[in-house]
This record gives structure tokens, sequence and C-alpha cells, in this order.
């Protein structure tokens, strides 16, 4: 399998994807930036545009290959169950040890709305600048994964990478602005905040090297129908566990279910005009 011809727009794309954080780091100095409503309808529709990938394009993709290496098709169902729960499994751990990070040094996202409405003291605002430090750690860790998604996904076919890559874009925004929120503020700095945004989000092309020497020079076919099956399991839970839960706390259900929706329809028909 060739996958030469796509290389360099794989690390393009990933690149972007992480350099989207800095749209949230630039939100962060805006007075209007805690306005949630279209929040709500980007982040359930990255959810969509992420589910209706996962499910129609990977998932049914690598059944369809390993129907056709396996005599019994009990095999291959049971295969694509055991890859997509392991990936589950394995990103769920990865979400527990962020966690206990953000536990250990008393982060919480559902705070970082209210910072702008407060005048700090100086302990108040070490004490924020040290959680926006450990939320852009955070943030890191968790791109890498994603980095790896979009990667392994655009050198395979770039039209579903372009796709993967505007998803992950806009449920990065969201995470930028709670790296730059805390960070601006303490600090006044917006320099500093959108360095230290845009440098969480970096980790994404991280990520696409760590898949670039896993997997690229020894591209086998199934291996590749396993990776996709790994990584719709990364984006399944990304998006049950993380947009979907974001996006209905801001409080406009009805905005979420319609971005969910507009997220299928877009990538549904996007998907059957590039076929």
């Amino acid at each position: 399998m060739e996958f030469d011809d796509n290389l360099i727009y794989a690390f393009i794309l990933t690149t972007l994807a992480g350099l989207s954080t800095g749209i949230g780091g630039l939100a962060a100095f805006s007075k209007h930036a805690r306005k949630s409503k279209y929040l709500a309808f980007g982040l359930g529709l990255a959810a969509g545009a992420m589910i209706y990938i996962s499910f129609v394009e990977l998932i049914f993709g690598a059944l369809e290959t390993f129907k056709g290496n396996y005599e019994e098709e009990s095999e291959a169902y049971l295969r694509v169950t055991l890859y997509f729960i392991g990936g589950l499994v394995i990103i769920g751990f990865l979400g527990v040890i962020i966690s206990w990070i953000a536990d250990r040094f008393n982060i919480s996202k559902e705070n970082l709305a209210e910072i702008g409405t407060k005048k700090l003291d100086s302990d108040k605002s070490k004490s924020l600048y040290k959680t926006g430090i450990i939320t852009a750690f955070a943030l890191a860790v968790h791109n890498l994964p994603e980095g790896l998604v979009t990667f392994l996904t655009t050198i395979q076919d770039i039209n579903l990478g372009i796709g993967i890559s505007i998803a992950i874009a806009i449920h990065n925004i969201p995470e930028g602005l709670a790296v730059a929120l805390p960070i601006y503020y303490a600090t006044k700095s917006k320099k500093k905040a959108l360095l230290i945004t845009l440098a969480a989000g970096l980790s994404e092309p991280i990520g696409a090297g760590i898949a670039y020497f896993l997997f690229f020079e020894n591209a086998d076919p199934e291996v590749f129908d396993v990776v996709n099956v790994f990584v719709a399991s990364i984006m399944v839970y990304v998006a049950f566990f993380e947009l979907l839960p974001q996006a209905y706390k801001t409080g406009h259900q009805s905005h979420s279910k319609w971005g969910l929706i507009a997220g299928f329809g877009i990538m549904g028909i996007s998907i059957a005009l590039l076929a």
C-alpha cells in the first residue's frame, strides 16, 4: 500500500488541527468568549462528524476486510469488537490519568467561565497560573492520540482525513480556551497565554510523528484495519464522553442536538460526494 503522496498532507492537516487550539486562545481575550450558544452547536457538530466517520467508514471498512480474511464471519465480528473495546479501555485509562492530574491540582473546567468576573490577589493569580499550566500539560497528553488519528487516516484517504481534522480542530477550540483563560487572567499577558496554548496543541503533530515511526515504514493492510478500529474507538470516546457532555453543560441542549445532526449530515454527504 503506497502512502507517499499523502504523507505531507497528513502532517499538514495534523499540525493545523493542533494549532486550532490557538483559536480558543484568542477567544480568551474577548469579553464574549463565554457566550456558549455557538460553542454548543460546534461541539455537537464535531461529535456528529466523529461518530459518523467512526461507525460508517472506519469500523465498517475494517469489518469488510476481516470478513475476507477469515473463514468464519463471526471471527471477523469478534476481532472488530475486541479491538474497539480495547481501544476504548486504553483511551479511558488515559482519561483517568488526565482527570487525576486535574483533581490533584484542583483544576475544574466548569469554574473557568467565572474567571473573568473576579479580581485576583497575588496568591489567586499564582494558583490560576498553575491551573493553566497543568491544563496545558493535560491537553498536550490528550492530543497525542488525536494526532495519531488524523495522520493515519489521512495517509490512507485524504478526503476522510480532511473531515477528521476539521472535527478535531472544532473540538480543540474550547480546549484552547480552557488553557488560555486562566493564564491570561493570571498574568495579563496575551502573548504568554497564546504561546502556551499553541505549545499544547503542537503535541498533535508529535502524535503524527509517533504514528509515522510505528506504522508507516512497515505498512501492512491488515495492521491498518486494526489501527482504523482503534482510531474509531478514540473518536467515539471523545464524542460521547467529552464533546457531548461539554456541549450539554453549556445549557444549550437544542443547539447541541442540531449540531450533532448537522455533523452526521455534513460528513455523510461529503463522503458520498467525494467517493
